[in-house]
């Protein structure tokens, strides 16, 4: 009697399901779909087109009123050819780039940590959830408090340590890292949630299966619980690496994007020439830049994630 070898028992042990057959669609589903179709139409192709419009136009507003006039790809290469835009998408992509890895990191952490020590499920709930739930301008408010380079409570606990007091939010060599900690402590209760539900779902006959079989926990890990996760891995890339593109509000409130720019974002320069500047057209323009950027991004994550729930 041959035995099978015990990472290639967990290994099948974790693999997919098979797939369902897709449903035949009915006219039933089809009417299912025209509200959702119409709302589309109304609240995203019409405003899409407006901006598409405005990019490739010269638009001043006079008398209250918007003058077009047709310019073709004259603000997409006044946006492609200025060295700020390009400054702005980098410190996006740093930004984007290390909040979505660090709060999936530390999300799943926290994720096993609470599934494995039962006792710590009250305080997870208490404690590890409430950040999410905080108003963005609240959590602005608390960070300055702590980050302040002269009352903030970072900096006290420096000179009590007899450690060099730092600018945080004032050095543009602390700036951006400073708005990724503030990013990460309030959105990685989220990641944690859908970590530890997506835990939850995972057959424990298979883990008690594995344990049996003498599997040690780094073993379970490895080759039945992230391969369990791929999936749900991928949808919280997707939409924390969205939520990194949108985000304003605190990083604006913290910084205003300085110090020289060092953590100005997307959002904040479209907002800088749209109403400080009024380049209307530039700002359209740069829209789109980050709207094809962005669903490029999407796309290859999607692709990734087809491929792995094969």
């Amino acid at each position: 009697m041959t035995s099978v070898p015990p990472q290639e028992a967990l290994r099948a042990s974790a693999a997919p399901p098979q797939k369902r057959r897709a449903r035949k669609a009915t006219p039933f589903t089809l009417l299912a779909v025209l509200p959702f179709l119409l709302f589309g139409l109304v609240f995203a192709v019409y405003p899409m087109s407006q901006v598409v419009r405005m990019a490739l136009s010269d638009v001043q507003i006079r008398s209250g009123q918007f003058e077009w006039t047709f310019t073709g790809a004259d603000n997409l290469t006044k946006v492609l050819g200025s060295g700020v835009s390009w400054e702005v998408i980098g410190n996006t992509v740093v930004f984007v780039v290390a909040s979505v890895l660090v709060s999936i990191v530390l999300g799943l952490a926290l994720a096993l940590l609470v599934d494995r020590a039962v006792t710590l499920l009250p305080l997870a709930r208490n404690v590890l959830i409430w950040p999410a739930v905080i108003a963005p301008v609240v959590v602005s408010l608390m960070w300055l408090l702590i980050l302040s380079p002269t009352a903030g409570g970072l900096n006290k606990l420096f000179r009590t340590l007899s450690l060099p007091e730092q600018g945080w939010l004032g050095d543009s060599g602390t700036a951006m890292a400073a708005v990724v900690v503030v990013d990460v402590w309030h959105w990685t209760p989220v990641v944690f949630l859908f970590f530890y539900t997506a835990l939850k779902a995972i057959d424990a006959s298979t883990l008690e299966a594995a344990r049996v079989d003498g599997a040690n926990e780094r073993e379970i890990v490895r080759y039945i619980v992230l391969p369990a996760l791929r999936p749900t891995i991928m949808a919280v890339a997707l939409v924390r690496t969205i939520m990194g593109v949108k985000v304003f509000d605190e990083m604006y409130l913290l910084t205003q994007g300085g110090p020289d720019g060092a953590t100005t974002l997307v959002s904040q320069h479209i907002k800088s020439l749209f109403f400080d500047s009024l380049r209307l057209g530039e700002a359209a323009s740069y829209s789109l830049v980050v709207v094809f950027a962005t669903a490029i991004v999407l796309g290859v994550v999607l692709f990734v994630r087809s491929r792995v729930e094969r």
